[in-house]
């Protein structure tokens, strides 16, 4: 039978409410009973209850993180980074993602009413999305990462999506020469989407350059749905001096694999740009060139909000905007 704290007390002839001390807050027990009532801990394999402990302290000891999907290299190096951080922080991490947009507004709801955690990191991808009205009543604190939501209370941790996308751009007018950029984005209405097109188009105009609606595409994210939209396509596409900028490396990547399944070369016939940096950009065959976002720092970085938040829960709300970098490989046909 596994051993209980009255046997832990017992054993290191101390009071429950001694041990309870050391488990919980080991600075206000003196260095020998805390020694001796760890020593009967480790003697008796004893394994604190953790609901129970969550009970008297009024904490979970749990972080959430809720992602528009957990699909992905992206997602996965978010994930990452999150979970390194809540364990080196001493919490646990509880991760949840739903991919309609509409769903997060039920989703959030749900983890309130079952107050399973200290915290949550929100990444909310979609202007369409009714999250605000969610996290406006959850009592617990909220971290928004780089998403949708750009209420001022909220401790905030977004990538600078328009640095990224205009020092792309910028590389291949400048240095690659481009006199075509076409630009395959995701949803309309999804915010990195939104900033990097914005971005594109500025850049464009700044350099004198028209920008044309024949030029601007919308999908998904998704290699397969780029790949089978790029084989249509291609033919529109390709000439001298021509690239397309894809929103992720995912698209951009179907974008390479349709244009070899064409007989076409890349860069020679049509350049290809990618963004994140994900792992797909170095198997892509020419490697891509893309911009490299911090997903896993972004993750860390929203636990270490959320911690300090749940520390301090008066202080002022942090904003944290995190660089991306260019990385120049071979599919844009130029290097640095």
């Amino acid at each position: 039978m596994a051993a209980s704290i009255a046997d832990v007390a017992r054993h290191a002839n101390v009071s429950i409410s001694t041990v309870s001390r050391v488990l919980n807050r080991r600075d206000v027990v003196n260095e020998k009973t805390r020694v001796r009532v760890e020593h009967a801990i480790a003697e008796l394999n004893y394994r604190p209850n953790v609901f129970a402990r969550g009970l008297m302290l009024q904490k979970s000891e749990m972080l959430g993180l809720v992602l528009p999907d957990l699909h992905g290299e992206f997602y996965s190096e978010v994930i990452r980074g999150a979970n390194a951080k809540a364990r080196e922080l001493r919490y646990a991490l509880v991760i949840a993602s739903s991919p309609d947009p509409e769903d997060a507004h039920g989703l959030i709801e749900d983890l309130q009413r079952r107050s399973i955690t200290d915290g949550l990191a929100v990444m909310v991808s979609e202007r369409t999305a009714h999250v605000a009205e969610s996290l406006a009543e959850f009592r617990a604190p909220v971290v928004i990462v780089d998403g949708a939501v750009e209420d001022l209370r909220y401790d905030r941790v977004v990538i600078d999506q328009r640095a990224g996308a205009v020092a792309m751009m910028r590389h291949l007018l400048d240095n690659c020469r481009c006199s075509r950029i076409l630009f395959v984005g995701g949803l309309e209405t999804n915010v990195d989407t939104m900033a990097r097109l914005d971005a594109y188009k500025a850049t464009l105009g700044e350099a004198g350059m028209p920008v044309s609606p024949r030029d601007v595409y919308h999908l998904d994210y998704q290699y397969e749905t780029a790949y089978r939209f790029a084989r249509q396509h291609l033919s529109e596409w390709t000439g001298p001096g021509h690239c397309v900028f894809a929103a992720n490396d995912e698209m951009a990547s179907g974008i390479i694999d349709a244009a070899t399944a064409q007989g076409l070369r890349v860069p020679q016939d049509l350049a290809v740009v990618g963004f994140d940096d994900t792992r797909v950009a170095r198997m892509t065959r020419p490697p891509l060139t893309t911009v490299h976002v911090p997903m896993a720092q972004m993750g860390a970085t929203a636990m270490e909000l959320l911690c300090q938040r749940v520390a301090d829960p008066g202080r002022s709300p942090a904003f944290v905007s995190l660089s991306p970098q260019l990385v120049v490989r071979e599919s844009c046909g130029s290097k640095l």
